[in-house]
């Protein structure tokens, strides 16, 4: 505990201390803030830097297939070995395809859109493409129910505008044309000819897909698609139309559903149909809802008389029911694949990724992908470097400051000190008289300075300045920020002691009288 006569000293010292108008403090606040709105930047800047260096539409590298299948083939084998992926540091290899799709907007026009369709749809650049910050207003599927039989589209917003739609009124499915000759004759809906219109499920909408994708969709479904034997995917089918399966949204109750289809259904069918949950997987959706169909107990009827049915549902239930059909799909599986998308943990092996699969399998990756891979990689480093320089210099000119103010003001000051020695009081009592006020000074210009940095943290998004639109340009609580906090208490505690020792071995004569 100091005694009277320090406390009064503290007192009549601390305000020579913080100068005119506390001009010491502010000018110490000011400089302890541009270090740690640098700190900020930095910790930001890397944060940022991180997010896209993990990024999985950052680290996917797409390796189209080359003439000869079997070296194709081959490297697809050697990436599913774990010394391979440990030693060029990837873990999430799958095969795909690539086929363009037509599909019809809500206006009833076609609109030819291209997009990949990927083997296994539990990935990691799935799980990035259906990451919240991507996803448009919510409307995704849940990622663990994806499976690699689900039917469906994962679009971006510039497609789901080109269909007639907004993030306001997106819908549960999405129309894709598909060669259907004969159709009409079910009373099917045939546009371009022989084409009809199969609804599809929409599993997501997303703000950006990989490669300047439309869509991605899984493997499964374009196996399907091309299955030439059993054609599960075309309409010209009459137990397809003999089955009334619906899409129902939350906004329409069982007993509602129930109720529509009684007054709907002829009195001879009265009794011999029954509303059953439709058991198959590949028609849910991103929306909130269920699949329900109705059965009917004689296979002879007429196609007209389910398609009338179906019409007057249509117009009982309105947009919030879409009719469906329940596809007899089969086992066939296409033998090939158009590419193999590979995602990396790092990209510090990318350039010897590349070496590896052009000299053992002659597989040529597009340099394009390689180089801008190299070259994100390399800002990383040099964000990495800067950073810490960036930091270390804001350290050096604060404790500069700091001692250059302390000597600056003990040489203004060394006269009282020699008097207080000439009065007996103790070295070491001044040594920590002067300690605890620059400490406190100290703290003080801190506080300011962590509070006037983060407020400036917390308007920048007000603002709406940031990057890409979602990144903070700073980023002020962190390890770093503490490490400065600390560094710059015990430089102001080390400065204080040794140029106090200094003056202090003096004698009181040649303080007084500014004896060297």
């Amino acid at each position: 505990m100091f005694t009277e006569y320090l406390r009064l000293l503290i007192k009549r010292e601390c305000k020579e201390v913080l100068g005119r108008n506390y001009a010491n403090l502010w000018l110490l606040a000011i400089v302890l803030m541009a270090t740690f709105i640098s700190i900020a930047f930095s910790n930001g800047s890397m944060k940022y830097l991180s997010e896209k260096m993990n990024d999985p539409f950052t680290n996917w590298v797409s390796i189209s297939k080359t003439f000869n299948d079997s070296d194709f083939d081959g490297l697809r084998r050697a990436l599913d070995e774990e010394d391979i992926q440990e030693h060029f540091r990837f873990g999430d290899v799958q095969s795909d395809n690539y086929m363009a799709y037509t599909f019809v907007a809500r206006n009833r026009s076609p609109h030819y859109l291209q997009g990949r369709f990927f083997n296994n749809l539990d990935s990691k650049l799935v799980r990035a493409i259906l990451d919240d910050k991507n996803v448009i207003s919510n409307s995704a599927v849940d990622f663990d129910k994806l499976n690699d039989r689900a039917f469906g589209f994962i679009i971006t917003g510039d497609v789901l505008r080109k269909l007639g739609y907004d993030e306001k009124h997106i819908p549960a499915y999405i129309d894709y044309l598909r060669n259907s000759a004969g159709a009409d004759t079910l009373g099917l809906e045939m546009i371009g000819g022989d084409k009809a219109c199969l609804p599809m499920p929409l599993l997501g909408v997303v703000k950006r897909l990989p490669g300047n994708m439309d869509f991605i969709s899984s493997r499964f479904f374009l196996e399907q698609d091309l299955d030439d034997i059993r054609h599960p995917l075309n309409l010209n089918n009459p137990e397809y139309l003999s089955t009334l399966t619906y899409f129902l949204s939350e906004n329409i109750a069982d007993s509602t559903f129930e109720s529509a289809v009684a007054r709907v259904v002829p009195d001879s069918l009265s009794g011999a149909y029954k509303i059953l949950p439709d058991p198959k997987k590949e028609l849910q959706t991103w929306k909130p809802g269920r699949v329900e169909s109705v059965f009917f107990d004689s296979y002879e009827l007429p196609v007209k008389v389910y398609q009338d049915m179906a019409a007057e549902l249509g117009k009982e239930l309105g947009p919030d029911a879409v009719r469906l059909y329940s596809y007899n799909t089969g086992e066939f599986t296409l033998s090939n694949s158009q590419y193999i998308s590979v995602n990396f943990n790092s990209l510090d092996s990318i350039r010897a990724f590349e070496s590896f699969a052009n000299d053992n399998y002659r597989v040529k990756i597009e340099m394009t992908q390689v180089n801008a891979k190299e070259n994100f990689n390399a800002v990383s480093v040099m964000a990495n470097i800067l950073s810490w320089a960036m930091i270390t210099f804001s350290l050096v000119c604060i404790i500069m400051f700091i001692v250059n103010m302390l000597q600056s003001y003990f040489q203004k000051v060394r006269r009282n000190l020699g008097t207080f020695k000439a009065f007996g009081i103790d070295s070491a009592e001044l040594i920590k008289v002067y300690v605890f006020i620059l400490v406190c000074i100290i703290i003080a210009a801190i506080v300011i300075a962590l509070g006037v940095s983060w407020l400036v943290e917390m308007l920048l998004p007000v603002f709406g300045v940031l990057k890409d639109g979602q990144f903070n340009y700073l980023s002020l609580w962190s390890l770093k920020t503490l490490c400065a906090v600390a560094i710059v208490l015990v430089a102001t505690i080390v400065t204080v002691r040794i140029v106090m020792q200094r003056m202090l071995r003096r004698t009181p004569g040649d303080l007084i009288y500014d004896r060297d």
